[in-house]
């Protein structure tokens, strides 16, 4: 199959990226913005993505549609676009770049192959592709050969073969140490913070754990990002249990995004964050949201003497 034209689906902070890179690379990439921000339909519009009026006119003119969204949206989206393909007639080709649980994968190709589309499991791996960033897409299922052709040097397209689900569990199973990594981070943290030990802390951090210390000042641009992680954690709480391992290590990572998406700094997109927050302002921001009836006060040594 010839891919010419490409619809993204959504082109927010990483779907916009990918449609540039697309469009870069010799592909008609377009989108339907019914009902999408204003701050979406700027990202689409700097990236030179057109944009058609309905998804019915989507589904006809494309090839091949990407989605990429927050998790949450992953089902909904593709029971809208499984509407527009039988009302069509189409047989577009739709992979699903989400980062979703191998189980909610198979829910939706179920959608997309029951309205006659072609179901493509991926899931992406990297930031945004650009000119310093290669950014990952793993596919699999049996129409993974579709994918071929947008194989280019900044997102780079990696068949795993097999079923669908294996691109997903390769997500998801990547994710589960990145992202989660940054959630403990944060918990330390903030724990610290709550506690009254912030201070010593980072000064043994300093002395043995120098470069962990040094990464954490990713935590700073959480605040942009929060809002999409917290699905993106219960789907792979989801895929650990499906696969015999404890889920609550992300259950718990979930709830580390949301309280940062609920902060006063959770509004912030990766335009707006302030660059000049320092990781213990940042710290002592978030730490607002916690409990306030915190009973452990470790701020002052315990006089042990009798």
């Amino acid at each position: 199959m010839a891919v010419t034209t490409i619809a993204i689906l959504s082109p927010g902070d990483m779907g916009h990226a990918v449609g540039r890179t697309l469009r870069e690379s010799g592909f008609e990439v377009i989108a339907c913005l019914t009902d999408r921000s204003e701050r979406t339909r700027g990202l689409s519009g700097a990236a030179g993505i057109r944009e058609v009026a309905s998804l019915e006119g989507l589904v006809t003119e494309a090839d091949l549609i990407l989605s990429i969204l927050v998790p949450s949206e992953a089902v909904p989206a593709a029971a809208t676009v499984g509407n527009a393909i039988t009302r069509t007639k189409s047989s577009i080709a739709y992979a699903d770049c989400n980062a979703i649980a191998p189980a909610t994968s198979l829910r939706i190709e179920g959608i997309i192959s029951n309205a006659g589309g072609r179901y493509i499991d991926g899931g992406i791996i990297g930031g945004p592709p650009g000119p310093n960033e290669a950014t990952r897409l793993y596919v699999s299922g049996p129409h993974e050969g579709i994918m071929e052709s947008l194989d280019g040097d900044a997102l780079k397209v990696r068949a795993l073969g097999g079923s669908v689900g294996r691109a997903s569990t390769m997500k998801m199973c990547y994710a589960s140490l990145t992202k989660a990594t940054a959630a403990l981070n944060t918990a330390a943290l903030l724990a610290a913070e709550s506690l009254g030990l912030s201070s010593e802390l980072r000064e043994e951090m300093e002395e043995s754990q120098a470069d962990r210390l040094k990464s954490m000042q990713s935590i700073k641009g959480l605040s942009a990002k929060a809002f999409r992680w917290i699905g993106e954690m219960e789907e792979i709480a989801a895929t650990y249990e499906e696969a015999g391992v404890t889920p609550h290590f992300h259950q718990g990572a979930a709830e580390v995004f949301k309280l940062i998406a609920d902060s006063d700094i959770g509004h912030e997109r990766p335009e707006t964050i302030d660059t000049g927050r320092s990781l213990e302002e940042t710290i002592q921001i978030l730490s607002r949201g916690l409990p306030e009836d915190t009973t452990c006060h470790v701020g002052s040594p315990v006089d042990t003497r009798t």
